[in-house]
């Protein structure tokens, strides 16, 4: 049985896989106040239930990448940076998880950059079946 730890190490392999990827910060995990930017934080989000094929469990959800960087900054490093994960994961990549394996169901692509408070937000979404 693939559990959520599976998911998350094997899409946190290949994401620490980027050369020019930032800190991350997993779930859970404190950002320092004294953290400069730029920086990644990650958040593992499940689908609501888990379906059943032949048997075994199939889960599905997605893993929200968020690049944080500075505000009044151009948005060019942020931009990059997401497109460098984003390209990471691309459409049918297929990674060993756990028992089982794990596929990325839509074609990753960066979302829009916004603002929150002194920081720049870059969302990249990761949508996958475990199986």
């Amino acid at each position: 049985m693939i559990t959520e730890n599976d998911i998350a190490e094997a899409l946190g392999r290949q994401l620490q896989s980027l050369a020019d990827i930032p800190t991350i910060y997993w779930e859970n995990q404190d950002v320092p106040e004294t953290q400069a930017r730029p920086y990644v934080v990650v958040q593992m989000v499940p689908g609501q239930s888990p379906a059943r094929i032949s048997g075994g469990k199939v889960q599905t959800g997605f893993m929200q990448v968020t690049h944080v960087s500075e505000v009044d900054r151009y948005a060019t490093s942020a931009n990059r940076v997401a497109d460098n994960i984003a390209a990471l994961f691309p459409y049918e990549l297929t990674l060993p998880c756990g028992d089982g394996k794990l596929t990325i169901t839509r074609d990753t692509v960066p979302g829009p950059g916004f603002r929150d408070g002194s920081d720049w937000r870059k969302i990249v979404q990761v949508d996958y079946v475990a199986i």
